[in-house]
């Protein structure tokens, strides 16, 4: 039997803040369910903080899934997500509860005979509960990047002053440009409520927030209170430096979602010889077409999934959609699967387009018939984006993505003509018309995809490494 521990800051059925994270994790549990020599465990930290207690330990979930024994790090001296922890970087780098943590993973390894942990972050965990290693050397430690994290405390390497991706750090010191949220009590008091789950918006819990509203700023101030030099790039510099020794030295073997990643991570300093690129599985691909569903459809019709927000260059595409050629655009229907979406503002920007169709975001269920009219998706990310699940959705369902040259999306088909420069909204457009104007070139898309990793095939490659 071979019992296997999974880490992420928050839980994977948590939607609003587990994202395609959530997605994932929730997959391959299903999976390894229908496998009887492997018992699943999964931990969160740095979501829940007790109000009446300052002690840091681990307790029982009240979330529940399939069997799958779920537990909470209450009390992380590291908040989560990372961004929560940006101005107190003290805390994640040199934990002055290292040791008391450590002790307390390593007994719960012991009592749950734990044989592998698959870090899906170290969001809400100081980078010292490595050094598990040391205690426990036949234990397996598996990291996978799903983010940027480990190089990057808000996560994106993606600059908020410039609204760029991040290309050179300068030592730290253009982390002291990037604006972030000003740490304050409010923040940290969801993280209070948290543990009063599925009651955390009662009367009570917000009561016994009142009361002991002096206790927990001043908790508040510990685990994340501003306090480094706003000109002085060393505790970032540090930050980065430490991540990467740490991963290189205790950690067993890292997983790349796309091969853009694994470049990146190598060039931060990550040993590319325990790095393996690996394409994560989606339910999607059991039954993907493998051609284009739309290629004839007139008008022709573009859609964009996800959310309206800089760094997924949803604006960046507005703004390059408004100054094509009026007659060209009227020949071009836009779909946008938006949550939140304001609907006025879009059709106002695209108002020379022949339609403008909206939907405040979408689920699964919906997407084939949002998608069913659709010659082409659009992927404009601003940042490394590692592998969006929308652009693996689209193309499972038969339809091929314009993709920026940010991040792994574009690794999805080898072709050029559905790759274009990140932020460069010339070459995008360029590359947009040549393909409403051949619409028969869409087709190039699937001579050069390689097939989706399906969920069996990526459990398969895991189940490798776990044993």
């Amino acid at each position: 039997m071979t019992n296997i521990l999974y880490y992420n800051w928050t839980h994977f059925l948590d939607n609003n803040k587990a994202g395609g994270v959530g997605v994932y994790q929730k997959n391959i549990i299903d999976e390894l369910k229908k496998c009887k020599n492997y018992k699943i465990f999964y931990l969160t930290s740095g979501d829940l903080y007790n109000p009446f207690s300052n002690k840091i330990y681990i307790k029982k979930s009240k979330n529940k899934y399939n069997g799958v024994k779920c537990f909470d790090l209450v009390n992380s001296p590291v908040i989560a997500p990372m961004y929560y922890s940006y101005n107190k970087l003290e805390n994640y780098i040199n934990c002055k509860e290292k040791e008391k943590l450590i002790k307390i993973f390593v007994d719960f390894c012991n009592n749950n005979k734990i044989n592998v942990i698959h870090f899906n972050n170290l969001e809400g965990l100081p980078i010292s509960i490595l050094e598990i290693k040391k205690y426990l050397p036949n234990l397996k430690l598996i990291f996978s990047i799903h983010n940027y994290q480990l190089f990057c405390p808000l996560v994106q390497l993606f600059q908020n002053h410039t609204y760029k991706n991040c290309l050179n750090f300068d030592n730290g010191n253009e982390c002291c440009k990037c604006a972030v949220i000003k740490p304050n009590y409010k923040m940290f008091r969801e993280k209070v409520l948290n543990f009063f789950n599925p009651c955390k918006h009662s009367l009570f819990a917000r009561f016994i927030c009142f009361l002991l509203k002096k206790s927990l700023i001043k908790r508040a101030k510990y685990v994340m209170s501003y306090n480094y030099q706003q000109n002085n790039g060393s505790i970032f510099n540090l930050y980065r430096k430490i991540n990467v020794d740490y991963i290189n030295k205790y950690v067993d073997i890292v997983f790349s979602v796309s091969q853009r990643v694994k470049d990146i991570a190598t060039k931060f300093g990550i040993d590319p010889s325990k790095n393996i690129v690996s394409f994560i599985g989606t339910k999607f691909a059991e039954n993907e077409l493998k051609h284009s569903i739309a290629t004839k459809v007139k008008p022709f019709t573009i859609v964009y999934l996800g959310y309206a927000r800089i760094d997924k260059g949803y604006f960046f595409m507005l703004d390059a959609l408004s100054k094509l050629d009026k007659e060209l655009a009227r020949k071009i229907n836009v779909v946008l699967a938006v949550k939140n979406i304001s609907k006025n503002f879009e059709k106002q920007k695209l108002k020379n387009f022949n339609d403008v169709i909206c939907y405040d975001g979408y689920n699964h269920n919906q997407l084939f018939n949002i998608l069913k009219n659709v010659n082409l998706g659009i992927v404009p990310v601003l940042w490394e984006d590692n592998l969006p699940q929308v652009a693996i959705e689209m193309v499972a369902c038969g339809v091929p993505i314009l993709c920026s040259s940010f991040g792994g999306a574009s690794e999805l088909s080898n072709s050029n003509l559905f790759k274009f420069k990140g932020a460069n909204e010339e070459d995008f457009i360029n590359k947009l018309i040549n393909l409403v104007n051949n619409p028969n070139l869409l087709n190039e898309y699937w001579k050069y995809h390689e097939n989706l990793k399906t969920m069996k095939d990526h459990f398969e490659e895991l189940l490798k490494i776990y044993d």
